[in-house]
């Protein structure tokens, strides 16, 4: 679970997890600012990270313990459909091993989540 906390400058909100915890934040109509991530940002941080994880994961399997490996995401709003464009940055020496870090990283948790149907309702 995740708490949310309006702070009083505008905008600005505190969220907790457990004993974590950061600063989202956003400008609008000139209030608010850049202390933390925007709302949408924070999502595309929830699926790159994840991806990032499954990656580190896939390549571990295969012995390779340490390997340099980062995701990027953007999120694109449309009206029809929201898209995540994703792009799997691997260290050039371990190329050949793409087609199976990007089978992982397809099935990661956070991208199976976000696939489903989302269904919204208060607790």
């Amino acid at each position: 679970m995740v708490e949310a906390v309006a702070l009083s400058t505008p905008w600005q909100v505190r969220f907790r997890a457990g004993d974590n915890e950061g600063l989202a934040d956003t400008l609008k109509e000139g209030m608010g600012g850049s202390v933390g991530m925007r709302p949408h940002e924070l999502l595309e941080a929830a699926l790159a990270t994840c991806m990032t994880i499954s990656a580190r994961m896939a390549l571990a399997d295969l012995g390779f313990t340490n390997a340099e490996v980062s995701v990027q995401v953007h999120l694109e709003r449309e009206d029809s459909a929201t898209r995540f464009r994703y792009e799997l940055v691997l260290d050039p020496a371990l190329e050949a091993h793409r087609p199976a870090v990007m089978k992982r990283i397809a099935c990661s948790p956070v991208r199976s989540t976000l696939s489903k149907q989302l269904v919204f309702e208060p607790a």
